[in-house]
């Protein structure tokens, strides 16, 4: 980069030019943290320190939540009673022995425990994960997956997965869309 009078200026630590370019004084990274600070940002990292009201939310203690608390429905646009009409909530002893025959870490089971009892059912349904690599990821992709639901999208009532709202039967069992 050129500066005035034929300096040559160095990107990173402006030398040279008055004033004009370079990164050194803080001028570009300065009206970046100011533009991200005025939008809630809060600066470089995980958010904008907007506390999401979860007790023990590491990110809320040190001040960098994204924000409030999400709901089961929250990652999607759908109405859980209306996509789970048909499906029968799952009963925290067999969310309890879905954990008990897979390796999972703790955060990863509170995620399945968390969840509406209807999508845990979805979750489960998906079967076992005991020849997963990962199994911890696997679960957790499992929940994010259930959680993101749009209108229309409806679980199957014979084999519980999640189906797009486009589709009229069941992509894994058949079953027809109830009406």
């Amino acid at each position: 980069m050129w500066g005035g009078a034929g300096v040559k200026q160095d990107m990173w630590n402006k030398k040279g030019g008055a004033g004009k370019g370079g990164w050194g004084d803080g001028g570009l990274m300065a009206m970046v943290a100011q533009m991200l600070a005025s939008k809630g940002g809060g600066g470089f990292g995980k958010g904008g320190g907007r506390a999401c009201g979860k007790k023990g939310c590491k990110w809320c203690a040190k001040g960098e939540c994204w924000g409030p608390g999400r709901s089961s429905m929250s990652a999607g646009k759908g109405n859980i009673d209306e996509v789970a009409k048909y499906t029968v909530p799952c009963d925290p002893s067999e969310v309890e022995a879905f954990l008990a025959t897979h390796s999972v870490q703790p955060h990863a089971a509170d995620k399945l425990r968390e969840l509406d009892p209807r999508l845990q059912r979805v979750v489960i349904a998906r079967g076992t994960m005991t020849d997963t690599t990962d199994q911890t990821a696997v679960l957790i992709m499992r929940c994010v997956r259930a959680q993101r639901t749009m209108p229309g999208d409806w679980i199957c009532p014979g084999c519980n997965d999640l189906q797009f709202s486009k589709k009229v039967v069941c992509s894994k069992c058949g079953t027809p869309k109830p009406q």
